[in-house]
């Protein structure tokens, strides 16, 4: 086995993030094999292939808990590019995959395409015929007749949902996703929110997923579909724009499951002239609501949480500023894009931190991002199962 040693001026290691300095990652083949400091590497004899980051913080490579591989918010128009061919979606997730691993996003967690290409690319990447993060994929997202959900297909009634559920199972998703209320965030605590979905369409996707041991997402920004989604047993909650202080409560006192935030969709006012000008009217309408309600779950202390983009390729960086900035620690917030978002996925034994056995997925950046968390925004180096796909 080969085994190649990457120096670096720090890591940030284990479950907890810690600083090591004058770092040593030894890495053989996919996966690390000790972490240590180059000090005591250097004494131990050991012969091996070296990388240096001088003056670079290395950590675990990052997940994007909300993408979709066929949207690309850097795009205009792309909420109805759902509507192309399977050919230029195709075109578009490939794009998207290299810029996502490109920013030091070594695992993606996708949440809705159509044809099942997300099924098709994962397995590709598995096979090492495309270059993109790993990925975890839902397939076909499910919607009301009725409801939301650009990425999503209409269905009404439970045994509809059970059948594109099996459906999915079928082609081997990791997930199973509905679409539960809409995509706009409120004004204001009195706006009523639309539930799309019944509760027992609800607990019919959940008990399907139960049968087959994989997890459930739920897209719902508040309303009374994230009160069906608590008792139902939905593994991840996506959005929560519009929650409120009591459903906060529920969350904290009640819910198992994890919280997925994608803050940048209300927060961010460069997403803007990509998007229909009257959702952007509602979204400014309902930015600073929006605001108090995300930070009540980034300064909750209690309610566990995961951080995506929602399909803004390559800016994931801007999702810790904005966690941050509602009142999450540094540590806290790199924790939703490493060793959380790891445990969320399911993948909390094999990735997500630096330490023995794990997946050799590095990156490297000038800071430590938990001093100055921008840091993030330029990522110089990229190593994904011991490979290197991006040097200094």
């Amino acid at each position: 086995m080969s085994l190649t040693a990457v120096y670096a001026e720090k890591a940030l290691v284990g479950e907890e993030l810690q600083v090591l300095e004058d770092a040593c990652i030894l890495i053989e083949d996919e996966t690390v094999a000790e972490v240590l400091t180059r000090r005591e590497f250097e004494a131990s004899g050991r012969e091996a292939r070296i990388i240096r980051l001088e003056g670079k913080t290395v950590l675990p490579g990052l997940f994007e808990c909300h993408n979709h591989l066929a949207l690309d918010a850097r795009l205009p128009g792309h909420l109805d590019m759902m509507n192309l061919s399977e050919c230029e979606h195709t075109i578009l997730a490939l794009k998207g995959l290299e810029d996502d691993l490109m920013s030091g996003v070594t695992t993606a967690r996708c949440l809705g395409d159509r044809n099942y290409i997300d099924v098709v690319l994962r397995d590709q990447i598995r096979q090492g015929k495309v270059t993109g993060p790993d990925l975890l994929v839902c397939g076909i997202g499910m919607k009301g007749l009725h409801g939301h959900g650009y990425v999503g297909v209409p269905h009404s009634g439970a045994e509809e949902f059970r059948k594109t559920a099996r459906e999915n199972m079928f082609r081997g998703v990791d997930i199973l996703k509905i679409f539960v209320t809409p995509g706009a965030p409120a004004a204001n605590p009195e706006e009523f929110i639309p539930c799309y979905l019944s509760y027992d369409e609800i607990c019919t996707v959940v008990e399907e997923a139960k049968a087959m041991n994989i997890r459930t997402a739920a897209h719902c920004i508040g309303g009374k579909g994230l009160d069906y989604c608590v008792r139902a047993g939905i593994d991840v909650i996506e959005h929560v724009y519009s929650i409120t202080p009591e459903q906060v409560k529920l969350l904290e006192e009640e819910f198992g499951g994890w919280i997925d935030m994608t803050s940048g969709i209300v927060l961010d006012p460069e997403r803007e002239p990509y998007c229909p000008p009257a959702s952007v009217k509602k979204v400014r309408a309902a930015r600073e609501y929006s605001r108090q309600c995300m930070n009540r779950i980034y300064q909750s202390g209690k309610i566990r949480y995961t951080i995506g983009t929602d399909a803004n390729h390559g800016q994931l960086y801007k999702e810790l500023e904005y966690a941050c900035e509602g009142g999450a620690s540094a540590l806290d917030a790199l924790k939703g894009v490493t060793v959380h978002a790891a445990g969320m996925c399911g993948a909390g034994n094999r990735t997500g931190q630096i330490s023995r056995g794990m997946k050799a997925d590095l990156i490297a950046v000038d800071e430590n991002p938990l001093d100055r968390i921008g840091t993030l925004k330029h990522v110089r180096f990229v190593m994904k199962s011991g490979k290197v796909y991006k040097s200094i």
